[in-house]
């Protein structure tokens, strides 16, 4: 379905579930993009001149709808002038995410989020989610085997500041997974996911796509996760704690693809309990409670949304002092079912050869992989 219209001083085209603004002098008559966007979706609404008794009772309901809709966009029309009085040089599009199950509150809140954007620079957005797994056998059951009952829960808020030289990015994110296992006759739930991360990261463009990059970010756990039927701890509440800081130039040649290159980069690794958690397990030779590294980064971050039921997150990092090697890869799927409901498949290799585990003569590959699904909401 193809659309063309030409307002007093606005052209506008809506193509199918794509809806872009060309090359505007001013904003006017926004709201009328979202009542052709509503109107548009409509696959059987009669022509408005129309004698009100030949349209049937869905078609009475959807215009009923579309009256309302002109309601809600009055509050458009303030800013609207707003922004006319402050000549915007240009529009950007506005794009209404492809998705598989049709879904028009979605797609007019998608367009009311990008009108709200033009605003401010400021964009902020925030995560829940609450997932879990449950398994049950008998003491009697011929294959043998363990019950247990898992749950992950997961908080993450963004906010950044965006223009067209000068970028602004935070991200706070903390993950608490436990599981009941009852072959550990020691612990009635142990830690299976424990994370608390700050990440922040400044960008001044140089030359389109090309950007003097400073990033920092603070990462560490805040419950104690013990060793299957051991008291003995493996991390702690800031045990242990690592935190970079980062300069170079950041790459970013399609959307949600982001190269940041750091030519100097500050790695600090301590663990706060080394009575009781072994530093060795993080890098930290015998005796050390921290330990600070000079070296050099990258840090690959790729988001990829085909459409909106699906997006996937991949996050890659690298770094080196020279002497030893880290490799992280992290890739979050997530396939929404409803709007409060998802699933998410996390897969995480790691390989660092600073961490050499009690037993081995050298370092290992790393991995961890989960699959779990339940209540998501995103608030935006």
């Amino acid at each position: 379905m193809n659309l063309a219209a030409q307002t007093d001083s606005v052209h506008y085209v809506l193509h199918q579930d794509t809806f872009k603004l060309q090359d505007q002098k001013s904003t006017a008559n926004l709201d009328m993009y979202l009542l052709d966007l509503v109107a548009a979706q409509s696959d059987s609404i009669h022509a408005a001149d129309e004698p009100w008794d030949t349209l049937t009772l869905a078609e009475r309901m959807r215009l009923d709808s579309i009256e309302r809709e002109i309601k809600e966009v009055d509050s458009l029309r303030a800013l609207n002038a707003n922004l006319v009085i402050q000549r915007a040089a240009k529009i950007p599009a506005i794009e209404v995410e492809k998705s598989w199950i049709r879904d028009e509150e979605e797609d007019r809140n998608d367009v009311l989020r990008a009108i709200r954007d033009m605003r401010t620079p400021w964009r902020k957005e925030a995560t829940l989610m609450a997932q879990i797994t449950q398994n049950y056998v008998s003491p009697n059951w011929y294959q043998g085997g363990s019950s247990s009952f898992a749950g992950l829960g997961i908080a993450k808020g963004q906010i950044g500041y965006y223009t067209d030289k000068f970028t602004w990015e935070n991200t706070g994110e903390w993950r608490m997974g436990g599981s009941t296992i009852s072959a550990d006759s020691l612990h009635k739930v142990n830690t299976t996911d424990d994370l608390f991360r700050l990440y922040s990261k400044a960008n001044l463009r140089i030359v389109p796509k090309l950007f003097a990059s400073f990033s920092a970010e603070f990462e560490t756990r805040l419950l104690p996760t013990y060793k299957s039927n051991s008291n003995e701890l493996k991390s702690g509440p800031f045990s242990p704690v690592r935190f970079t800081v980062a300069a170079g130039i950041d790459y970013k040649p399609v959307k949600g693809l982001s190269i940041s290159v750091s030519p100097i980069s500050y790695k600090m690794v301590h663990v706060n309990d080394t009575a009781r958690v072994n530093g060795k397990d993080y890098g930290l030779k015998a005796g050390q409670q921290t330990q600070h590294n000079v070296g050099a980064s990258v840090r690959v971050e790729y988001i990829w949304k085909p459409v909106r039921e699906v997006n996937v997150e991949t996050k890659f990092y690298f770094y080196s002092n020279y002497q030893d090697v880290e490799l992280d890869l992290e890739v979050n799927c997530d396939f929404i079912i409803t709007r409060f409901m998802s699933a998410r498949l996390m897969l995480h290799p790691r390989f660092d050869t600073a961490v050499i585990m009690e037993g081995d003569t050298k370092a290992k590959m790393q991995f961890r992989e989960l699959l779990s699904i339940g209540f998501a909401h995103k608030f935006r």
